[in-house]
């Protein structure tokens, strides 16, 4: 009697596909795990770092909006705006860096803390800015800006607490994923603690009268060629040359930058009525402390007959605080 081959029932065999499938799967999942494990592992670590970078640097700008307040009064007015303004890029670019990480859940809860702390700061330095200028260009007994004043140290404040409550959770994250040391970081407490008084800032600026915005320029002038004598009647003599110009130099003796100055000079013949049309240049902007120097040339101007020539300096909307921005002159071209 013949038997054939043994062949497993083919229930047998689906199970046996069925367990590889099982098993294969299980395997694929565990490699996912570990994977996503590693990724999220380093992806921690990154933020970790990262954020612990930004919180050296506010460490560092607490001590410079300290040290800013501490000064107020030592500093002309365009340092103390420009340092502001530069505390205030610097905080806005420290929200954005954490803005671009990757959060994984370990550190969700410090990320959330640590990205309150930071926009508050942002924030708090950027109307500590918009506050102080307003105080200084305020009106006398206008108070209006104080309360933004006040509202800045607010928000420092708060996020000094949200920081204090990041580092407190960054502390209990597996000491595996936290390789550094967060710093200590406080805008409105410790060293400058005292500083941080609206009421007391506020009257600083008040009392400070060389911060306060002043727009103002000078012009300066000079024939070419030069004057060389006064005769009678305030007659200045002009010696004789081909061409007659008129040089003049305006200069930002104001602390802020002022712009689009026009400067108007007329050339009018003593004791004729008729009106001479004035020539004009216009200066786009001139930096406090600086100056730029114009060219009137080949004015009409003819031998043996006395001309006043007048320049002046006004700027856009006004605001001129003195009155040295013109000048005239009474003068007769000498004959060849």
């Amino acid at each position: 009697m013949a038997y054939s081959d043994f062949a497993p029932p083919r229930r047998s065999r689906r199970r046996r596909r069925v367990v590889v499938l099982i098993v294969l799967l299980v395997i694929v999942g565990v490699l996912a795990l570990a994977v996503r494990y590693r990724t999220e592992r380093r992806e921690s670590i990154d933020y970790l770092a990262t954020a612990e970078e930004v919180a050296l640097l506010h460490a560092e700008m607490a001590d410079q909006l300290g040290t800013l307040l501490q000064e107020l009064g030592q500093e002309d007015r365009p340092t103390v705006v420009l340092r502001l303004e530069s505390l205030a890029a610097d905080a806005k670019d420290s929200s954005s860096r954490l803005e671009e990480l990757v959060v994984t859940r370990p550190v969700a809860e410090a990320a959330g803390l640590m990205a309150v702390a930071v926009s508050s700061w942002s924030d708090g330095i950027a109307l500590l800015d918009e506050a102080i200028v307003a105080i200084l260009d305020a009106e006398v007994g206008d108070l209006s800006a104080d309360e933004d004043l006040r509202a800045a140290f607010e928000m420092l404040s708060l996020g000094d607490r949200a920081y204090e409550m990041a580092v407190a959770s960054v502390a209990g994250l597996d000491p595996d994923i936290v390789s550094m040391q967060f710093p200590a970081v406080t805008y409105t407490t410790g060293e400058y603690v005292s500083l941080y008084d609206a009421v007391v800032i506020a009257e600083r600026l008040r009392r400070l009268g060389g911060l306060s915005e002043t727009r103002d320029v000078a012009l300066s002038a000079v024939t070419i060629p030069e004057p060389v004598s006064e005769g009678v009647g305030g007659v200045w003599a002009i010696p004789f040359s081909e061409e007659l110009a008129l040089e003049v130099v305006v200069s930002n003796t104001g602390n802020v930058v002022v712009e689009k100055i026009t400067v108007i000079v007329t050339l009018q013949q003593v004791g004729v009525a008729e009106e001479v049309a004035p020539l004009g240049q216009l200066i786009p902007s001139i930096e406090p402390g600086q100056s730029e120097r114009l060219l009137f040339e080949n004015l009409a101007a003819e031998t043996g007959i006395v001309y006043t020539i007048d320049a002046e300096a006004t700027i856009e909307g006004g605001g001129d605080t003195t009155d040295d921005n013109s000048f005239n002159l009474v003068f007769e071209r000498n004959a060849e």
